[in-house]
């Protein structure tokens, strides 16, 4: 079974391409993704134009074999997936992932991956919450706690038919000004059925360059681990 894995970077990532291109512990966050990503699927990285050249230079000689394709003006995030999923069957399995989430477990891509071999229309990486969860009033007063075994945070990537991701595109009503859709709400509107596989504990949402030390750190410890 063939997997294509679609890369949405956006118009809004030119203002700091620095975020997911210049090296963290040692490799670019941009490289660490292609690589995960690449190990259980045909990547596709599908930027807009202000964002696709320095892409490019950066994917210049690597081992990895990866497709850039140019998203349509004004380059947000439903004309980037879009774009990455041009030419694909309806059926084709589809991993849709954020460049802000730049540690990728190769063993959750491959869970990922099953789950879509399956036959699932939808599948999320989830962890449970383990933190406490209270409901507040609009004073900020503590009114209940949540009941955790309920709850569940989602990750990235995410899986889906393709023509399932190609609806959620474009029914966004974001796809015309170019900003971002929420696909984890829009699927769970349409009533597709999801399928649950077990997420990454080790992974992190980083808002780059913000978060670089943090980012740094955690790679390292993630390096030194393996190395035992």
């Amino acid at each position: 079974m063939t997997v294509t894995a679609i890369l949405p970077l956006p118009a809004w990532l030119a203002r700091c391409p620095e975020s997911f291109l210049e090296p963290d512990a040692g490799s670019p966050p941009l490289l660490r993704v292609v690589d995960a990503l690449g190990s259980c699927a045909e990547v596709v990285i599908a930027a807009a134009a202000e964002v696709a050249p320095p892409v490019r230079r950066t994917l210049g000689g690597h081992e990895m074999p990866t497709r850039v394709v140019a998203a349509a003006a004004p380059g947000g995030w439903a004309q980037c997936v879009t774009a990455g999923l041009a030419g694909l069957d309806g059926d084709a399995p589809v991993l849709l992932h954020d460049v802000e989430w730049p540690v990728v477990d190769p063993a959750l891509v491959e869970r990922m991956v099953a789950a879509l071999g399956r036959g699932a229309g939808s599948v999320l990486p989830v962890l449970p919450v383990t933190d406490s969860v209270k409901a507040v009033d609009a004073e900020g007063t503590v009114t209940a706690t949540l009941d955790r075994a309920q709850l569940r945070t989602v990750q990235y990537p995410r899986g889906f038919a393709a023509a399932t991701l190609a609806g959620l595109a474009a029914g966004s009503a974001s796809q015309a000004g170019g900003g971002r859709f929420d696909d984890l709400e829009l699927v769970l509107s349409s009533g597709t059925p999801v399928t649950l596989v077990d997420g990454d504990a080790d992974a992190i949402t980083a808002q780059l360059p913000r978060d670089a030390d943090y980012l740094t750190a955690v790679l390292r410890v993630r390096q030194r681990s393996a190395g035992r």
